[in-house]
């Protein structure tokens, strides 16, 4: 109805989308309040009463309206797609890489040439914190890296994209290994996606602790995603003495810190799809170019 036809009724609340009126309506629902909805100039919602309950509907809306600031603002993530692009990709580089070297592709030693090793990053190979990230041991090794690496990766990128989620994981599974070498001593030998694993799980964890801490939940609700993804890390991450824990606890670390980075400064650009194909392209390149100086410096040592 419009607002001229309500004779003897007073407008008590005056909103531009019908669900902010109908959000009031519901207050005075619950207040025994007699009110009814009209339509007002420039296409408004209008929430009228009768005049003489008027000054009391007022007030009890003006008290909702003063409860409502003061309840936590409710956590948002914003969703850039559904992360599944990314996860085919990276199903995709870890099973072929798997099928090159068992079957020692191009009479290439794939785990010689690529392999985390102290001793030659430290003299110089820093490609390898990359490279060893396609190598597995074996079937069950890769299996495990795949199930848990396509799951968090997917979840990461809904809350990034999956261009610029697996660019982040990739930089963040390599700073993870060099954290990895810093700690053990140069004897350390190591080869896994697990260690992008644990970042893309930290990264996780990351964006919704602050989502939770922005929104000014509860110390139990902001600290829930970082206690569970602790507890997740201690339960998956540990195994017998080939498991390298330090790798998943350093690629978990590093996840952290680019997750909260992210999120602090809430990127609108995340939401291009360019920026996203670009992200995902340099990753590939990336991870082509560590390989292409690993295989360069294998085959200059056996000259």
């Amino acid at each position: 109805m419009n607002a001229s036809d309500a004779t003897g009724w007073t407008v008590v609340f005056e909103a531009q989308r019908q669900g902010d009126c109908r959000e009031q309506a519901l207050v005075l629902d619950a207040l025994g309040i007699p009110h009814l909805s009209a339509d007002g100039p420039r296409n408004s919602a209008l929430l009228l009463v009768p005049a003489e309950h008027a000054l009391r509907a007022r007030e009890q809306l003006r008290l909702y309206a003063a409860e409502n600031r003061r309840r936590p603002v409710k956590p948002e993530l914003i969703l850039h797609g559904h992360g599944y692009p990314g996860v085919f990709v990276y199903v995709l580089v870890l099973v072929v890489a798997f099928l090159v070297q068992a079957r020692v592709a191009y009479g290439v030693d794939w785990l010689e040439a690529g392999a985390l090793d102290g001793a030659a990053v430290r003299a110089g190979e820093w490609w390898r914190v990359v490279t060893a990230l396609t190598l597995h041991g074996d079937g069950g090794h890769l299996v495990a890296n795949l199930v848990f690496g396509a799951f968090f990766g997917a979840f990461a990128g809904q809350y990034l994209g999956s261009g610029v989620a697996w660019a982040t994981i990739l930089l963040a599974a390599g700073a993870g290994n060099a954290l990895d070498l810093f700690l053990l001593p140069p004897t350390h030998r190591a080869i896994g996606a697990s260690t992008a694993v644990f970042a893309a799980l930290g990264m996780i964890a990351a964006l919704m602790w602050r989502a939770e801490a922005r929104g000014g939940a509860s110390w139990a609700k902001r600290y829930a995603p970082l206690i569970g993804s602790g507890v997740l890390l201690a339960f998956i991450g540990t195994g017998d003495a080939q498991t390298d824990a330090v790798a998943h606890l350093t690629g978990f670390v590093a996840g952290l810190v680019a997750g909260a980075a992210y999120d602090v400064r809430r990127p609108r650009w995340l939401q291009s799809p360019g920026v996203q194909v670009a992200a995902g392209t340099a990753a590939l390149a990336t991870l082509a170019a560590c390989w292409w100086l690993a295989l360069n410096a294998w085959r200059s040592g056996l000259a």
